[in-house]
């Protein structure tokens, strides 16, 4: 099973990703950064009607303010929750928090976050897509090497992608190749519970 994520949307570059998808019918999780909603409503309203899961990736990306306390945290994730709920009726409590939860989600700020009733999740196969962005053939092999390797010990793939980052062409590669290879596609919102650096599981049946 893999699990296709997208952070730091919406911008210019989701449509591209959102045709590719769409031409594979496989769905994707997208984590919407707040600073990037104005001018982009569309595009978010877009995500929701192909069926793809929204989650939450904070308003400011910055890591000094986000993670300055814990309130400070849920107070960001809940103004891009109302944000978007504004534009497309959607309620999602679904994060992934700047920079993944290791190290600076601290144990007070897990447990804010789950006291403010959000699910948390990290991943467990990163394309470095802003590394090799200018050598995309790189970020392609290593990324499905990685998810053939998590089946080969039948755990799941969460995939770290960026909406800025990854480009459509490599998109379409990597689809083309792994449902030619039977691969499930699945949104977080399938999962029975949420996968992040201080709750992992592995089995193919979450």
């Amino acid at each position: 099973m893999v699990y296709l994520t997208f952070d730091d949307g919406p911008n210019q570059y989701t449509p591209k990703l959102l045709d590719v998808l769409k031409r594979y019918d496989v769905k994707a999780t997208f984590f919407i950064l707040g600073k990037k909603i104005k001018g982009n409503e569309a595009i978010l309203q877009r995500i929701v009607d192909e069926g793809h899961t929204i989650g939450l990736h904070s308003m400011t990306h910055d890591k000094k303010t986000f993670y300055r306390s814990p309130q400070t945290a849920v107070n960001e994730m809940k103004q891009v929750q109302q944000l978007i709920f504004d534009i497309t009726g959607v309620k999602s409590t679904t994060i992934r928090v700047p920079y993944g939860s290791v190290p600076h989600m601290t144990k007070a700020h897990r447990q804010a976050m789950e006291k403010a009733g959000f699910d948390m999740w990290d991943w467990n196969v990163d394309t470095l897509d802003w590394k090799y962005k200018k050598d995309q053939k790189t970020m392609r092999y290593q990324t499905i090497k990685q998810v053939r390797a998590h089946r080969a010990y039948y755990q799941a793939s969460i995939v770290l992608m960026h909406d800025h980052a990854t480009s459509p062409e490599s998109l379409s590669y990597m689809l083309r190749h792994l449902t030619r290879e039977k691969f499930l596609f699945l949104t977080t919102d399938q999962a029975k519970k949420p996968y992040h650096f201080y709750n992992k599981w592995y089995g193919t049946s979450h």
